[in-house]
């Protein structure tokens, strides 16, 4: 792949995602996971001592790491063209809607939690950002879609021996990356996804 270094660059993004998400979930009273959201008690519990400074960090170096991720996925779609036209298209298709829905997912994730860091923590502010993270979740919906469009024109051309990657290399794929760690609730697992998908393809494309 001609110029392959752009793959570290998204590496490089996604590590820097990791981070941006570890201080949006990662709290002083445990890891956060959307359930909570229906219990003050919880919430209190997770958000009680926690910086407002930290989601408003968490928006900035996500925007950047997000900023950086975008080249690889854009390079990987224009690689793709020379063997398919059709998958090619797609996984550009699926790039950009991971890249302007997640954007917009990430920052209003980031402000419905300093909403509530803000209001004090109180059974109001849960429900105020419960309703603000609500009524804008189509964001997340088009950002995962967007995902699984990328993941799966990126999959089957590999698999199908239509690129000159071996049909193995299939794994360093988001979504088969994502599912193993499923099990492990890891907070970032998706941009851990990530940094290891583009770690591997970059050595593939080396060798």
């Amino acid at each position: 792949m001609e110029h392959s270094w752009i793959l570290l660059i998204a590496m490089i993004g996604h590590i820097l995602c990791v981070v941006a998400d570890r201080l949006l979930l990662c709290t002083p009273g445990g890891s956060f996971s959307f359930a909570d959201m229906k219990d003050n008690e919880r919430m209190v519990k997770l958000f009680g001592a926690k910086p407002e400074g930290e989601p408003l960090r968490s928006i900035v170096l996500g925007t950047l790491a997000m900023f950086l991720q975008f080249f690889g996925y854009l390079a990987l779609g224009i690689w793709m063209r020379p063997y398919s036209a059709l998958w090619a298209n797609i996984m550009i298709v699926g790039a950009a809607m991971i890249y302007t829905f997640g954007l917009a997912h990430h920052i209003l994730g980031c402000a419905a939690e300093w909403i509530y860091i803000k209001s004090d923590h109180t059974e109001e502010g849960r429900k105020l950002t419960n309703d603000f993270f609500g009524k804008t979740s189509a964001t997340m919906i088009g950002c995962y879609a967007g995902i699984v469009l990328f993941s799966v024109a990126h999959f089957i051309p590999v698999v199908a021996g239509m690129t000159p990657l071996s049909a193995w290399a299939c794994v360093f794929n988001l979504l088969p990356l994502f599912l193993l760690q499923a099990p492990f609730n890891i907070s970032g697992a998706g941009n851990i996804a990530g940094a290891a998908m583009y770690l591997g393809l970059f050595i593939l494309f080396l060798i």
